[in-house]
């Protein structure tokens, strides 16, 4: 044997030994830029998003009107973060707390919920939320003890508990599990909800407002207080509900066989316990499948009725139902916010916009998985003139109702709005390709499973169908704006007519009243009140 033979031997036999499992909280802690924590802004945004995420899911899944406390402040307290490009980093440290009135937690699940990572509901049902991968809040917490070394304070009440239950731990990122460093029953002056106060070390910018804005327009039922202490200045943004009345929740859905992948259906059958054969294996499990139209797939793909879940060949399975037409999922399980609360949204928040409109598009689906899309526009005014960039045109994304913050470029929802030649509906641009009057677009997209570009839930992948909508509502939507364009500027050419011929009035009243020999001021008062009565009959303001 040679001597390079042994040593790639040994070598082999070395990593071989160094070989061991990972779990998901060690991945996540290793990856955490992967999620979006990957320097001081972006964190403390991403922090925000998935504490409030929790929030909303709360009180929705209560039918519960959302009343959202966010306190950020800045503290004295340097630290110094791995060195980016050679540069030393250094940021001060946040203290984050969020509050909510949700349902609350049951006291012996706060620790696990909050303390280990993959635990939850949101994994395990095909259902539109928020936070549907259960890395959220853990990961907020591994990124605060990972950066901080401090634990996260949580305190939770269910409704008809006396006391609330304060729980303060760390995550054993080795085993997964919580560390509870102290639990307590406590006097809280809530009915039920949860507040979580970690520490990180952040840094603060304007995004943290817009991103509060935008998602109350995401979430026009709900209430939102940011309080701030940045730089020793204490301040606090708050804005109120537009609407009293909450959107229907949205239901579970069993997934649909257009959806899964082969390894899924495969580990699916084969942990299977309930069903005794193949038949009621995927008329049970799967969405639009009857037990008539689950013989068609088997005896297309080879395979006998009888046979047990756990011998079912998935690929077969996959390739006959791809191939035939099954029906659609149920449409009606989503919950999506609404024309009349889109507008009364975007009235709040930019209250001098000229022309404030929205289109909803019927629900539709993409690989079996039922989506939504609504578009909004506010178009004219000084706050939304303040508010857009006027390098690019402005668009609050929005993925189940909560603001999609970066990758503006990559993100599908951005997109299709540029490709629409907004001049074809009455919108002038400048050389940039930015609407000349100040112009805001919302697009929504609600789903039981967003397609994400990414973990950290940024951009909305590519898919056909959810383009296709897109679409097909921006065009509805740019034909409310060429009404209301043609409208505007019909106005505006009536008054810059009766401008011009006021220039007329001395002139017109002094040969009226040489020839009639009337007097020169009241025949100016005359001609006022007749071109006054013009300019009603034409309703031009």
């Amino acid at each position: 044997m040679s001597k390079k033979t042994t040593e790639l031997r040994e070598i082999a036999k070395i990593e071989s030994e160094r070989m061991r499992e990972a779990n998901p909280a060690q991945y996540f802690e290793r990856n955490l830029h992967q999620l979006g924590f990957s320097d001081p802004e972006h964190a403390l945004l991403q922090t925000i998003k998935e504490m409030t995420d929790n929030s909303l899911d709360a009180t929705e899944v209560g039918s519960i009107l959302p009343e959202i406390i966010i306190e950020v402040e800045e503290t004295s307290e340097e630290i110094t973060l791995p060195p980016q490009a050679g540069k030393v980093r250094k940021a001060n440290m946040y203290r984050i707390r969020v509050e909510d009135n949700g349902i609350g937690i049951i006291s012996n699940k706060i620790a696990l919920s909050m303390g280990k990572v993959l635990f939850g509901s949101k994994l395990f049902t095909m259902k539109q939320m928020r936070g549907q991968q259960g890395v959220g809040i853990s990961a907020v917490i591994l990124y605060s003890q990972l950066t901080s070394l401090r634990p996260a304070t949580i305190i939770s009440k269910i409704e008809g508990e006396e006391k609330a239950t304060r729980v303060v731990l760390k995550i054993d990122v080795d085993k997964n599990e919580p560390i509870v460093l102290e639990e307590q029953k406590i006097d809280w002056n809530k009915e039920h909800g949860t507040s979580v106060e970690v520490f990180i070390p952040a840094r603060y910018t304007d995004k943290i407002d817009r991103y509060i804005l935008e998602l109350s327009i995401g979430n026009p039922h709900a209430s939102f207080i940011l309080r701030k202490k940045i730089e020793g200045k204490k301040s606090e943004l708050a804005i109120s509900r537009t609407t009293e009345k909450i959107p229907p929740p949205a239901k579970e859905i069993k997934p649909h066989l257009s959806s899964i992948d082969p390894g899924i259906l495969q580990r699916m059958a084969e942990v299977d316990k309930d069903c005794k054969n193949l038949v009621s294996f995927l008329s049970k499990h799967f969405t639009s499948i009857s037990p008539e139209t689950a013989k068609k797939i088997l005896k297309a793909a080879r395979l006998s009725y009888s046979l047990p879940p756990n011998q079912i060949k998935a690929d077969k399975v996959l390739e006959v139902a791809r191939n035939i037409k099954l029906r659609r999922p149920k449409l009606e399980v989503l919950s999506n916010i609404g024309e009349e609360a889109i507008v009364a949204a975007l009235k709040n928040r930019f209250k001098d916009a000229e022309f404030v409109a929205a289109v909803s598009r019927p629900p539709w689906t993409y690989q079996g998985i039922p989506f939504q899309v609504e578009v909004g526009v506010a178009i004219g005014g000084q706050e939304i003139a303040n508010y857009a960039n006027p390098k690019r045109i402005t668009v609050i994304r929005l993925a189940n109702k909560v603001p999609l913050p970066y990758d503006l470029s990559d993100c599908l929802l951005y997109k299709t709005v540029n490709e629409i030649d907004w001049k074809n509906y009455g919108l002038e641009l400048n050389e940039k390709g930015v609407p000349v009057i100040p112009t805001v677009f919302v697009t929504s997209l609600v789903a039981s499973k967003v397609p994400y570009t990414s973990p950290g839930k940024f951009a909305v992948a590519s898919v056909e169908e959810i383009h296709d909508e897109l679409v097909l509502a921006l065009q509805e939507l740019g034909r409310k704006i060429r009404e209301y364009m043609y409208k505007k500027r019909k106005q505006e050419s009536v008054v810059k007519r009766y401008e011009f011929f006021k220039g007329y009035y001395e002139v017109l009243a002094e040969e009226v009243g040489l020839i009639t020999g009337g007097s020169k001021v009241n025949v100016n008062g005359i001609l006022r009140k007749l071109f006054k009565e013009v300019k009603n009959t034409e309703n031009v303001e």
